[in-house]
């Protein structure tokens, strides 16, 4: 089931679960906050059925968000309110991202409280296959659609 979350119509945020263990976000412009809001009630929808998952966050854009003080905090107190049910279901994030942001993303995504595996990659392809070795496969979980 293919779900866009639209906020805005220029803005959209674009959510995919057709791939389940596998869920994918895709944000195709920056995002303001009610937009990473619509991304932490998504992620929170995943984590209610209680099963063991993998996310691939996918970035087409210069996320201004990422090092923005104000939207690294509330992107805190939301992971903080979700923390034992991300731990229990939330195996590993990959993010795809341009060139040109992954040092910024990776300073700002340090400030997080996410205690679990998570890489930066370039490419959907090399997200998508270390995603599917290092996280869904040891858990014993495989994703054949993708």
């Amino acid at each position: 089931m293919q779900i866009a979350m639209r906020m805005d119509a220029a803005i959209p945020l674009d959510c995919d679960e057709t791939h389940w263990p596998l869920a994918i976000l895709v944000a195709e412009a920056a995002m303001n906050v009610e937009d990473i809001r619509s991304g932490f009630d998504r992620l929170e929808n995943w984590l209610s059925h209680g099963e063991p998952f993998a996310l691939l966050l996918i970035v087409a854009c210069n996320p201004v968000f990422l090092w923005e003080a104000t939207m690294l905090q509330m992107a805190a107190q939301r992971i903080v309110a979700v923390r034992e049910a991300l731990h229990q279901s939330l195996l590993g994030i990959a993010i795809v991202a341009p060139t040109k942001i992954t040092d910024a993303a990776r300073q700002s995504l340090a400030r997080l409280p996410l205690d679990m595996p998570l890489e930066i990659f370039e490419r959907s392809p090399r997200a998508v296959e270390w995603l599917r070795q290092t996280i869904l496969a040891p858990a014993g979980l495989a994703v054949d659609s993708l």
